[in-house]
C-alpha cells in the first residue's frame, strides 16, 4: 500500500504541473491555486487505493488459466471495482476544493482566501460540502475513473507487444494510451460534470436535488445541454491524462512496483497450499 501511495503522490505532482499548465494556456487562471493544493491528497489517495485494491482483488478473483473464458470479464471487474473503491474514498477529499475552484472560475470571488473566508462565514462547514455536492462528485468521478482506467488497462494489454518490440517508444505508448483513455472517460461522463458544476455552484436553485438539476438542465436545452463544456474538457483531459499516465508508469518503473509479478507469486503460493492439503 505504501509503494502504491508513493506512486500516486509522485504522479500527483505531475498532475499538478499539467493542471496548472493547461489552465494557464487556456487563460483559465482563476482557481489554479486551490486546485494545486487540493489535487495532491486526492490524486495520491486515489491511485494508492486503486493500486492496492487491484493487487488485493486480482489474485483472488481472476483465474491464472489464460484459457479460462471468464478471465477477461473478471479482469475488467477487478479494474472497475478497484477504481470505484479508490475514487469513492478520494471523492470526499475533492469536494471542498472543487467547490472553491468553481466559484473562483465563475467570478464569485477574486482569490482563494476570500472564497474560504466567505464560505466559512456564511455557510460554515456546509459551504464546503453543499447539498448533493458529495453525491454528484461521486456520481461523476466514479464512472470517470472506471471508464478511464478500464480503457487504459485494456489498451495497455493491446499495446504490450509494441512496447516489447520498440522499447525506445515505451513512453510514447504510455502517453498515447493515457490520452485516449482520458478522452473516452471525459466525454462519457460530461453529463455528470455539467450537473456536478451546477449543484456545486448554485445548489440553492435545485435544493441539492440531482434529479431536479437533471430535469431543469434537460428543459433548458435537451440532450445537447449535457454536452456543454465537453470540448474544453477534452482539450484539457486528453493531453493531461497522456502526461499523467506517462509519469505514472515512469514512477512505477523507478519504484520497481511489479504488480503482475506479485499476483503471480500469490497464485503460486495458493497452488502450493492446495497441493499440500491434498
Amino acid at each position: 500500500l505504501l509503494s502504491s501511495h508513493l506512486i500516486g503522490c509522485a504522479s500527483s505532482l505531475f498532475f499538478l504541473f499539467r493542471n496548472c499548465l493547461f489552465r494557464f494556456r487556456l487563460h483559465i487562471k482563476a482557481g489554479v491555486g486551490v486546485a494545486v493544493v487540493g489535487s495532491m491528497p486526492s490524486v495520491g489517495l486515489y491511485f494508492g487505493v486503486y493500486s492496492y485494491c487491484k493487487r488485493l482483488i486480482q489474485p483472488r478473483l481472476v483465474p491464472d488459466d489464460p484459457n479460462n473464458k471468464y478471465r477477461g470479464l473478471l479482469m475488467m471487474l477487478t479494474i472497475t471495482t478497484s477504481a470505484a473503491i479508490g475514487n469513492t474514498i478520494a471523492s470526499f477529499s475533492r469536494v471542498p476544493y472543487e467547490v472553491m475552484k468553481q466559484k473562483l472560475q465563475t467570478g464569485m470571488y477574486t482569490n482563494t482566501w476570500q472564497a474560504m473566508m466567505e464560505l466559512a462565514k456564511h455557510d460554515g462547514i456546509r459551504g464546503f460540502f453543499p447539498m448533493g455536492g458529495i453525491g454528484i462528485q461521486m456520481l461523476r468521478d466514479i464512472p470517470y475513473a472506471m471508464t478511464t482506467l478500464l480503457c487504459y488497462e485494456l489498451l495497455k494489454v493491446q499495446f504490450q507487444p509494441w512496447k516489447e518490440r520498440f522499447k525506445e517508444s515505451t513512453s510514447l505508448v504510455d502517453a498515447f494510451t493515457g490520452a485516449v483513455a482520458g478522452g473516452v472517460g471525459s466525454y462519457v461522463t460530461n453529463p455528470m460534470d455539467v450537473i456536478k458544476t451546477r449543484l456545486q455552484t448554485e445548489s440553492q436553485l435545485y435544493g441539492g436535488s440531482i434529479m431536479k438539476c437533471f430535469h431543469d438542465t434537460w428543459m433548458e436545452g435537451g440532450p445537447s445541454a449535457f454536452l456543454r463544456g465537453s470540448v474544453p474538457r477534452l482539450l484539457h483531459k486528453v493531453p493531461a491524462n497522456g502526461i499523467f499516465f506517462l509519469f505514472y508508469e515512469l514512477f512505477r518503473t523507478l519504484l520497481r512496483v511489479e504488480e503482475e509479478q506479485q499476483v503471480e507469486d500469490y497464485q503460486k503460493q495458493q497452488q502450493q497450499k492446495k497441493k499440500k492439503k491434498r
